[in-house]
């Protein structure tokens, strides 16, 4: 299939089979529906990968029919927006709406030319294909659990009657708008899915109608609109610069004048509210009400990713210049501030989420160090961060629909009594946690890049780096422990572990992607991450020979360092066995209790029961204590960039 037909069909069939699962109220027609239309958008997304790898740059721009339906549509967006913010009573909605339908009509027909549009509307070289493999693969397993989530979720509420076809409009039109929004070369179209993917996140976000809910939607949709406003309103000032609204013409001027440095950094405040970064961090966190796979699509595959997207795809136009050292500092700060937060939560979806934050902060960082090196570390973190954030997320819906619990001391021991989940959770930390996966691997990249002193503020930046790092193991490694601690002999009279099929089969894919892309990532390397870095007009950063990664500074060798890690696995496993009668209670400095849970007698002959628990640190990194800081510090070099690139 030509290039052109892959690129409508990733962009089209999500919304035609949203629609279409709309009118069927039947869960026997819509089921297969779904997982057909996913493994398509998989198979499509990977034979786009080829044509691109073969035929390089696919470009392609639909006929002039569409500009009129899609401003028709840009503007149904808008009324639908000032509608909600209205009927919502909702003053920062109402006035942001307010605030585009005085700056779009102002570009549409007072900046542009009548019938203005970009030569290549769209455009989908390889760093397009890597978020497009990321929406397609990704995003379509997320969808595929779905299936059986929504089932047990919709019994545990209790509902008259499914929500469902509702749900998977939003759920897989989200998946059309993101790569709509990655293939966009005209940044007129790439706005109109920006636009989408926010209705798509509210919609979402609200879905079971609590109050709790609609009031996370709300924060989230007024955030967005914030980077929406931030967008129209670059886009009027990069027009009126530079004379055009495509990215590629952007990106090939090389390192722009300080006269496109305000509208590059509205772009960059854009993506920046997607990717909820300090100050609006709080909208990805409130978006954790909504059910999981929600959570896994917005944090892995989608939404947030398309803030980093931005950034990254404009990154060679500020190469070199204060814009470019002031996105690496606020990158690194936010980067560093969540992880320290992260330790503090003890629910288990917000410490996925404060890590989210933290990557995404890691991501931007590098987009702002603006190197090879640090190019390639983010486009190889998008990818592993994806694929084990996915995981871990789908990880923990299951979890929590078998222990009806969020809390990670819920989790004590948990790999005894559900050892496929947890384990899959646990090697999801693994990957985000230890060398020689991927995503540890890009950390590594990343702050290699930053140890060069480009600008005076690296230093400040390799200190947020290396503190952020440090926190990073402790919460993962809080978590893991507790998953693994205490554990108890599951009786037989337990209930066992329930394993839909769909939920279980694409978790497992996830955990397999993971570990394959980290034991082949130097050919991932070669052939995707640098090449995708090539083409952006970076330099090719590593060494490849002899399956290594090498740079100026060090090596990464990932074959001996999983041979290294397989025997550390496997030799204990074939000749350390632990007999039942050899497991023991832990002496606690009195008579124990025979019994289950452990106890001890204490004062006045009473048993006691023994507890554990993990030490979360609240008054030094909780978030009363920290969030007034984080933002007001965040809020002041986001002032700085702007200051800096103003003056």
């Amino acid at each position: 299939m030509p290039g052109e037909n892959l690129i409508a069909v990733l962009i089209l069939l999500p919304f035609a089979v949203g629609l279409l699962g709309l009118a069927v109220r039947d869960e026997k027609v819509r089921r297969p529906l779904v997982i057909a239309a996913s493994l398509a958008l998989m198979a499509a997304s990977v034979a786009l990968l080829f044509t691109v790898l073969g035929r390089g740059t696919v470009t392609f721009s639909p006929s002039e029919a569409w500009e009129m339906p899609i401003t028709i549509l840009d503007f149904a967006m808008l009324a639908y927006f000032l509608y909600i913010g209205i009927t919502s009573r909702h003053v920062l909605v109402t006035a942001l709406t307010l605030g585009q339908w005085v700056l779009f009509p102002l570009l549409k027909y007072s900046v542009l030319p009548a019938g203005y549009e970009v030569e290549r509307v769209f455009r989908v070289d390889l760093l397009a294909v890597v978020m497009g493999l990321i929406i397609s693969v990704v995003g379509s397993l997320i969808v595929i659990y779905a299936l059986d989530y929504m089932r047990e979720h919709e019994k545990h509420l209790k509902l008259s009657r499914t929500r469902q076809p509702v749900f998977f409009l939003f759920l897989i039109g989200l998946l059309g708008a993101m790569n709509g929004l990655v293939f966009a070369n005209s940044i007129l179209w790439l706005f109109f899915f920006w636009e989408i993917t926010t209705l798509c996140c509210y919609h979402l976000i609200r879905h079971d109608l609590t109050s709790e809910a609609q009031a996370s939607a709300l924060r989230a949709l007024w955030m967005n609109l914030v980077g929406a406003v931030a967008c129209v309103l670059g886009m009027i000032l990069v027009f009126r610069s530079a004379g055009t609204l495509a990215l590629d013409e952007i990106s090939a001027a090389g390192t722009v004048g300080p006269a496109l440095l305000l509208p590059l950094a509205l772009f960059c405040l854009t993506g920046f509210t997607k990717a909820a970064q300090v100050p609006w961090q709080s909208w990805l966190l409130g978006a954790m009400v909504a059910p999981t796979p929600v959570s896994a699509l917005l944090h892995s595959s989608t939404m947030v990713k398309a803030g980093v997207y931005l950034v990254l795809r404009l990154a060679p136009s500020f190469e070199g210049t204060l814009l470019s050292a002031a996105v690496a500092v606020f990158g690194a700060f936010v980067f560093m501030t969540t992880a320290l937060v992260a330790i503090s939560q003890r629910v288990s979806k917000r410490v996925l989420a404060y890590s989210t934050i933290s990557n995404l902060g890691l991501i931007i960082c590098c987009a702002g160090i603006n190197t090879d090196l640090a190019i390639a570390a983010a486009i190889a973190l998008i990818i592993f961060h994806a694929v084990s954030k996915g995981m871990l997320f789908l990880a923990v819906g299951a979890i929590e629909q078998q222990i009806e619990s969020r809390d990670i001391e819920d989790m004590e021991g948990l790999v005894s009594r559900l050892p496929l989940i947890t384990g899959a959770a646990i090697v999801g930390m693994i990957t985000m946690l230890f060398l020689p996966f991927g995503a540890v691997f890009a950390k590594w990249a990343s702050m290699e890049a930053a140890a060069v002193p480009i600008s005076p503020w690296f230093p400040l930046v390799v200190t947020f780096l290396a503190v952020g790092s440090a926190a990073t193991l402790v919460f993962w490694s809080k978590w893991i422990g507790r998953l693994m601690s205490n554990l108890i002999v599951a009786r037989k009279e337990e209930k066992a572990e329930r394993r839909p099929f769909f939920a279980y089969g694409a978790l497992l894919v996830l955990v397999s992607t993971a570990v394959v892309l980290s034991v082949f990532i130097v050919p991932l390397m070669s052939l995707l991450v640098m090449p995708a870095g090539q083409e952006m007009g970076y330099g090719v950063p590593f060494d490849t020979s002899g399956w290594q990664l090498r740079t100026a500074l060090g090596t990464f060798s990932p074959w001996p360092l999983f041979a290294a890690v397989l025997v550390a696995i496997v030799l204990p496993a074939l000749f350390i066995r632990v007999r039942r009668d050899e497991l023991q209670p832990a002496y606690l400095c009195g008579e124990n209790v025979a019994a289950d849970p452990v106890s001890f007698r204490a004062v006045a002959d009473v048993p006691v029961t023994a507890a554990t628990g993990g030490v979360y640190w609240q008054r030094a990194f909780g978030e009363n204590q920290l969030n007034n800081w984080i933002n007001g510090a965040g809020i002041l070099l986001l002032a700085a960039l702007f200051a800096g690139v103003m003056m």
